[in-house]
């Protein structure tokens, strides 16, 4: 195939061979595939496989593993070949392979919060004493990384209260998890949507996810350290109930807020993950990175190449290396003009195999 590489625009030459391999020098008898522009896949960096997100009734709620293998295999049939799972109840993910080969899945396991830190449907608590143990445990049973609840909302009498948003665990705490996690070659994305932010970056995590109240200051922290944001932009900027004034006004503040984040994050070079969280889609998240300033490319790149750089660490040979194996999707126009596009896929391979 010859086709406009994604999101930098390169023309790509090549093709899959029989071992479901990418090569410069596909076999003469191969099927041309459909499509003018081709990306190595899409990334969804923040993602909840095992949870429903029912917030107009009882609030998120878990799945059992059959349909968090059928969310999988739908994510990756609409083109995403990698997926970093960011906490499931009873860390069922990691009972779910990753597929062959870098393509599919990082699952993170359970969620580290002691008692009232999290939704008491998705989570154990963990009390701090128990805090390194448990992610060892994690990291022991596959996972590469760990998630913390570095803030959550009080629950008050089942409803949560983010106007009482506090810290789950002391900052040393949290000190002590970093370098417990990195002694074991994982890392550590921590879930905050309060000021806290700040002294969660300084106590060296690795991605902050959501991070609605981060500062310029640790943008700057966070891109020293090379570290990375996922902004959920599709959870946190979730359209305000009928009826309720009060938190459209605090929505269109978090949406100016965020741009201006946006805005900080290009200039200190900190690296933009794309995540849906459990409410969300990769087109959807893809548009509001770029109605809040990001390029079309940096937007599209967020939700592919630079996540997938930034997760496989590992992995330095670049998408359409000669011997990787062959993650890609098609697509007939060009996803940069419209990030729709990203939801008509003309064909999808995952580690060699035809997904669509």
């Amino acid at each position: 195939m010859t086709a406009i590489g994604l999101p930098d625009g390169h023309s790509v030459e090549g093709g899959i061979d029989q071992h479901g391999r990418w090569t410069d020098t596909p076999p003469a008898d191969a099927e041309p595939l459909p499509g003018r522009f081709v990306l190595a896949g899409l990334v969804d960096a923040h993602c909840h496989l095992s949870i429903a997100d029912d917030s107009d009734a009882a609030g998120p709620r878990p799945l059992p593993i059959p349909q968090a293998h059928q969310n999988l295999r739908a994510a990756q049939q609409a083109g995403t070949t990698l997926i970093r799972d960011m906490g499931s109840p009873g860390a069922i993910t990691l009972q779910i392979p990753a597929a062959a080969e870098g393509a599919g899945l990082l699952a993170a396991g359970r969620f580290l919060a002691p008692p009232g830190g999290y939704f008491p449907a998705l989570h154990e608590p963990v009390d701090a004493d128990d805090l390194v143990q448990a992610a060892r445990t994690q990291i022991a049973a596959g996972a590469r990384w760990v998630k913390l609840i570095g803030d959550f909302p009080a629950i008050d009498q089942g409803v949560t209260r983010p106007d009482l948003a506090l810290p789950t665990y002391a900052i040393e705490d949290v000190r002590r998890l970093v370098r417990a996690v990195h002694a074991e070659g994982a890392r550590v994305a921590a879930h905050t949507t309060t000021g806290w932010a700040a002294d969660l970056v300084a106590a060296g995590v690795d991605t902050i996810e959501h991070g609605d109240a981060l500062t310029g200051d640790a943008l700057q922290a966070l891109a020293d350290r090379g570290g990375a944001w996922t902004p959920t932009l599709c959870a946190v900027l979730a359209p305000a109930p009928h009826g309720d004034p009060g938190r459209r006004r605090r929505l269109a503040q978090r949406r100016e807020r965020l741009a201006y984040l946006l805005d900080e994050a290009v200039r200190h070079r900190v690296t933009v993950l794309a995540g849906t969280d459990a409410v969300g889609n990769l087109p959807r998240e893809v548009r509001l990175l770029t109605e809040l300033g990001l390029s079309p490319r940096s937007a599209l790149a967020a939700a592919s190449s630079d996540a997938r750089r930034y997760l496989l660490t590992d992995d330095t040979s670049g998408d359409f290396a000669p011997g990787r194996p062959a993650n890609l999707v098609t697509y007939h126009d060009d996803p940069r003009d419209d990030p729709e596009v990203l939801r008509r896929p003309a064909v999808t391979f995952a580690a060699g195999h035809r997904l669509h």
